[in-house]
């Protein structure tokens, strides 16, 4: 982990590591160790073995966790996790091990953990309500895997994952200390505040990241055949065959340029260079016509070309891709927009649609007609609400007699700092579409995780927050400012790993 990164605990590893552990536990051999001798320090902070076994396991089994989800996909990390990570070359040229990058990582999460609790101690912040729900709802995930485990017990659970040492009540302190890093971390980030003033002088410095950008874009994929050797694996094409379907894909970005130069609209142009599942996407005018996205969130494809200075409404220019193919880009415009938000607050009522068991006891998705039947329901209740005052309290009272969501009900369906970035694309496009006004509404579709439609919700807008580029320029100065905080106190309470700590890898 890079010192200069934003250095936060995330709350929910705990769970992902245990539920990890239940395949991956038995990769790691536990020897005979010295629970309370010293294998750390964190200024005149001294840390056990076993404590430092803890964010040494934590690492490796997450990192494991992560690489056997990559080979599920087929993909490779680089990482065998059948194998010890000592036995594995982390960084050649330095001579390191897996090992050796495992016990770093956990070291500096041992050293931001110390440092944020005794800050937060220091500044008087103690856990919140959400805090203390986080460590019971771990504690009670450790009870259910290690049931599904077989282990015998919790604590012969954890030891399975963090050594023989480790206990129920040191693994319960520890978490504690997680989360507590986790919150104030946080919690000093948003204590950095700046006025308008400061926020335009970034603006100034950082325009083109900041600004918003309305383009046009087509991928030209370069063609390669098909080909397999006699046991049916796929053989991958040759330099010249490389070469040659780049070059073809080459051709057809600049005959589609030419095209577009001379009049012809740019998704008309590019349906004549495409296959024919891309091409029937870019039959729709507005396909892949991007307006509103800020500079910083353009992809580094085409990034640097869109944000120069000097481009101009209408230029144009195809970029090449690396051994796949070209990417076509329109640009049309660029602004400083005072009228996008990048968060706000709304309501909703959340109507599931009604499903049938299967034979097997299973619930299956819900059919055309019992969607229908929750559509026309979430429409009901919003024709009722225009049909009465129509007003923000209004809705909430229906969100509380109505909606099937039980962490937002009680409180009249509202979701507060809702952000655009981590919405459902359905959510995002219509609560933060232009002109949006508070007190709009609308019926939506709801999804599970899956992207299965499971009812219908009906929204309201009840504010909109901040601006979106000056939440952008909000956070990258509370990351500056956060991170030159979190170094000075780095130097202050250095880490150190004493011979026992060093020798964590090879218990």
């Amino acid at each position: 982990m890079s010192k200069k990164a934003k250095l936060y605990w995330a709350i929910g590893i705990i769970i992902a590591i245990l539920v990890a552990a239940l395949l991956i536990w038995h990769t790691f051999f536990f020897g005979k160790q010295n629970a309370n001798a010293t294998a750390a320090t964190v200024g005149d902070q001294t840390y056990t073995t076993t404590e430092v076994s803890y964010y040494y396991y934590s690492v490796a089994n997450g990192f494991t966790q992560q690489a056997q989800a990559y080979q599920q996909m087929g993909m490779d990390m680089g990482y065998d996790p059948s194998l010890s990570p000592s036995e594995q070359t982390y960084n050649e040229e330095e001579g390191t091990t897996y090992a050796d990058y495992f016990l770093e990582q956990a070291l500096d999460q041992l050293q931001q953990v110390s440092i944020l609790c005794r800050e937060a101690e220091a500044a008087g912040y103690t856990l919140s309500a959400e805090g203390e729900q986080s460590i019971q709802d771990n504690m009670d995930a450790l009870y259910t895997y290690s049931v599904q485990s077989n282990a015998g017990s919790e604590e012969s659970y954890l030891r399975m994952i963090y050594g023989r040492n480790m206990t129920k009540s040191l693994f319960k302190e520890l978490l504690t200390k997680s989360i507590l890093a986790d919150e104030y971390a946080a919690v000093k980030s948003e204590s950095f505040t700046y006025t308008d003033g400061e926020l335009d002088d970034y603006y100034d410095a950082h325009a083109a990241d900041l600004d918003s950008y309305d383009y046009r874009f087509c991928y030209i994929n370069a063609e390669f055949e098909d080909k397999t050797d006699e046991d049916g694996n796929t053989v991958e094409p040759t330099e010249e065959e490389t070469k040659a379907a780049m070059d073809a894909a080459a051709e057809k970005a600049d005959k589609m340029i030419a095209e577009v130069r001379g009049g012809t609209a740019f998704n008309a142009a590019a349906q004549d260079y495409l296959d024919e599942t891309s091409a029937e996407s870019y039959s729709d005018p507005e396909y892949n016509h991007k307006t509103g996205d800020l500079g910083s969130t353009v992809t580094s494809t085409y990034r640097e070309w869109l944000t120069d200075d000097s481009r101009q409404p209408g230029d144009l220019t195809s970029i090449e891709v690396e051994n796949t193919g070209y990417c076509v880009v329109q640009f049309l415009g660029r602004e400083k927009d005072t009228d996008s938000y990048q968060t706000m607050n709304y309501r909703s009522i959340q109507i599931l649609a009604e499903t049938t068991p299967s034979e097997d006891g299973s619930t299956a998705l819900p059919t055309e007609d019992q969607l229908a039947a929750s559509k026309e329901q979430a429409q009901g209740l919003l024709d009722q609400w225009k049909a009465g005052d129509a007003t923000a309290d209004s809705f909430a009272a229906l969100a509380k007699e109505n909606s099937a969501d039980e962490t937002t009900k009680e409180n009249g369906g509202l979701h507060e700092d809702a952000n655009r970035d981590s919405l459902d694309a359905a959510l995002t496009d219509w609560l933060f579409a232009q002109g949006r006004q508070v007190g709009d509404t609308t019926v939506v579709e709801s999804t599970d995780s899956s992207g299965n439609v499971t009812g219908y919700q009906v929204l309201y807008v009840e504010s909109f927050g901040e601006i979106q580029w000056k939440y952008q320029a909000t956070s990258s100065l509370r990351s500056e400012d956060y991170n030159q905080w979190y170094e000075d106190l780095q130097a202050k309470y250095p880490a150190e790993l004493t011979e026992e700590g060093k020798a964590i890898p090879t218990l």
